[in-house]
């Protein structure tokens, strides 16, 4: 019978059977209660006697078995399989949602009109639901990967009476997507697979707190034992890494003599890093440089990559080279027996199941082995940390999107476990924060500023390679660029209120502290409040042009944040309507309040940080006063 044939009458008989299978499944947490419509998935928070809160908006009436309730868990299953079990986690409401692989969930938050979207793109965004730049900035709906663009799989609608939280278990197959509908709406999306056939939705309102999403994940992580910090990653070189600047070195910065005018410059520590082609026979790292930056206390290593494959004889960059055991049969193919390109559609995309049965070794370890008896005691890893993961439809090397993320832990943990390096990868998140010491490109946004100007002509370039247009020619961005880039008002450090004392978060290697004209003075004031390490490119010719800034970002951090373990980031608050005076504070009692603004706020001139710390005599750390010299 279809639905145009169906009489009043059956309809009338229908409506009671429907009442019952919709009526709201109470579920009480604390002082907390959640109505969850078994329906629709529909979930509102009572609230005393106040109208009801919306939390999750409902779907279209999808249940299909009768609800099954029992020590505290009520379970059911929906008309398209997918088995959902509702509970509680404290004070938060846990949806479990189960699916057959290939299957896709989506639950969309409440739209609102009004508020701030607490999301951990990078170290952490405060967008404005009604706010215009960002409205039109997610015009075109874009969606946030739960292990790539989000650095930890929680976020927050912060409005002046609370702060409502939703946070998964994993990111793993599942993306934020926000967009504009009369303003900043959002929804998560979930696409069941191997190792992901069940997506854990946490919902928890409270306080208004701008790190709401931050404290809610690290809480959670620490009562799973989930939360590794760097008193659990001990390697030997460790200690060198705190307080350190990061500095990718190019051309003559390669050179011994380099080293030795760091250190007249007085540069006490540094995480040293590059990338070398031997084909050139120019200005190569060697082991007699990497044992001068360890007797001088640095931090020094070769950036690798295990992705790409390239033929040996036309490689661009010596990662690429995996020899004719493994390339080119260790490239991914997809669905249609297709090679999968490379970044930039150099070579292909190399199959982590392939590195891993390769017959002749571990490559992975061999690379290790040979850093370290060159003479590294650290080591960047390029993407892998990055969380984009594949299949691989190689004809007898079948592998799952879930196999991929295991072996690349793998090999990650490997290069601490085993061969004892400090160990950095690109954009490490909350998947790989377990495998990696520091970060390059958390400290910034990607979905909302960095991958629109990577690929802009007016900052890129890579040739000559000594000294690469993309790291050293300066950048002066328009206004909104500026905003979307480093704009006070809009960030937050949620990355750092999870993860301060487990990972060092530094900026992209395309954004050294002085390749944005305009911004340096803002960021460096950014880094001491938010303990984020400043980044550096940097040849002879640049550390003689910018040694005065690099000196000062180099001191005045380590005054502020020491050169120990750091601890926990507690607290963050704008103490402005403006949102350009901003605080925070550690677990070991340290205050630190910067000023954004364009004009002195209580004896705080712009882009200073005033250092409190019980009664010990506050301390104000300034950029130095003259301009960045261009270099």
């Amino acid at each position: 019978m279809t639905s145009r044939k169906l009489g009043l009458a059956a309809l009338l008989l229908l409506a009671p059977l429907a009442a019952a299978r919709a009526a709201a499944i109470e579920v009480h947490a604390g002082p907390l209660t959640y109505l969850v419509d078994s329906a629709t998935l529909r979930v509102d928070l009572r609230d005393g006697d106040a109208t009801p809160v919306p939390l999750l908006k409902g779907q279209a009436a999808v249940d299909e078995s009768p609800v099954s309730a029992g020590a505290g868990v009520w379970s059911w299953t929906m008309r398209d399989g997918l088995q959902v079990r509702v509970s509680t986690q404290g004070r938060a409401l846990t949806i479990a949602v189960t699916g057959a692989e290939g299957a896709r969930w989506q639950a969309a938050m409440p739209e609102v009109s009004s508020g701030t979207w607490l999301v951990p793109d990078g170290e952490g965004m405060a967008f404005g639901v009604a706010d215009g730049v960002w409205r039109a900035a997610f015009g075109r709906e874009h969606c946030l990967g739960g292990t790539t663009d989000l650095s930890f799989p929680a976020w927050t609608l912060l409005d002046g009476a609370r702060a409502v939280t939703y946070a998964l278990d994993d990111g793993f197959q599942s993306q934020l997507c926000l967009h504009d509908t009369d303003g900043l709406q959002t929804r998560l999306t979930h696409q069941f697979a191997e190792g992901a056939r069940t997506v854990l939705l946490m919902i928890e309102p409270g306080e208004p707190d701008p790190l709401a999403p931050a404290l809610f994940y690290r809480r959670y992580l620490q009562q799973q034992g989930r939360l590794r910090s760097f008193a659990d990653k001990q390697v030997p070189g460790l200690d060198r890494l705190f307080g350190a600047p990061h500095l990718y070195v190019w051309g003559d910065g390669r050179d011994l003599a380099f080293l030795d005018e760091l250190k007249a410059a007085g540069i006490g520590r540094a995480v040293i890093s590059y990338d070398q082609d031997p084909k050139t026979q120019k200005h190569l790292v060697r082991s007699a440089y990497l044992k001068r930056a360890r007797e001088l206390g640095y931090l020094a290593g070769p950036y690798d990559a295990f992705d790409n494959g390239q033929p040996d004889d036309t490689a661009d960059m010596p990662a690429a080279i995996w020899g004719p055991a493994l390339y080119p049969s260790g490239c991914l193919r997809d669905r249609r027996g297709a090679v999968v390109p490379g970044f930039a559609n150099r070579g292909c995309q190399m199959s982590s199941d392939a590195i891993a049965r390769h017959p002749g070794g571990f490559v992975p370890a061999q690379r290790y082995a040979a850093h370290v008896e060159e003479g590294a005691n650290q080591v960047f890893i390029d993407v892998d940390a990055f969380g984009v993961f594949y299949e691989d439809f190689t004809p007898g090397r079948r592998m799952t999107k879930a196999q991929d993320r295991s072996n690349v832990l793998a090999r990650l943990a490997l290069g601490i476990r085993r061969y004892g390096l400090v160990l950095g990868s690109e954009n490490v998140t909350a998947w790989s924060a377990d495998v990696a010491h520091y970060s390059h490109g958390t400290g910034l946004a990607h979905m909302a500023a960095v991958w629109p100007l990577l690929s802009d002509a007016r900052f890129n370039g890579y040739w000559p390679p000594e000294r690469p247009p993309l790291f050293f020619k300066r950048f002066t961005p328009t206004a909104q660029e500026a905003r979307a880039l480093f704009g006070p008002g809009d960030r937050l450090p949620l990355f750092e209120a999870v993860y301060h004392d487990a990972v060092v978060a530094v900026d992209r290697w395309e954004f050294g502290l002085m390749k944005v004209a305009g911004q340096e003075a803002r960021r460096y004031a950014r880094a001491l409040l938010f303990g984020i390490p400043t980044m550096w490119n940097l040849d002879r010719r640049d550390l003689a042009a910018h040694g005065a800034w690099l000196r000062a970002a180099h001191d005045d951090f380590q005054a502020v944040h020491g050169v120990s373990a750091p601890v926990a980031l507690t607290a963050f608050a704008w103490l402005t309507p403006d949102r350009q005076v901003q605080q925070v504070r550690y677990a070991d009692g340290r205050v630190a309040t910067a000023n954004f603004g364009d004009v002195d706020w209580q004896g705080l001139k712009p882009n200073c940080v005033r250092l409190a710390r019980g009664a010990t005599a506050a301390r104000v750390f300034c950029p130095p006063a003259a301009s960045p010299n261009p270099g």
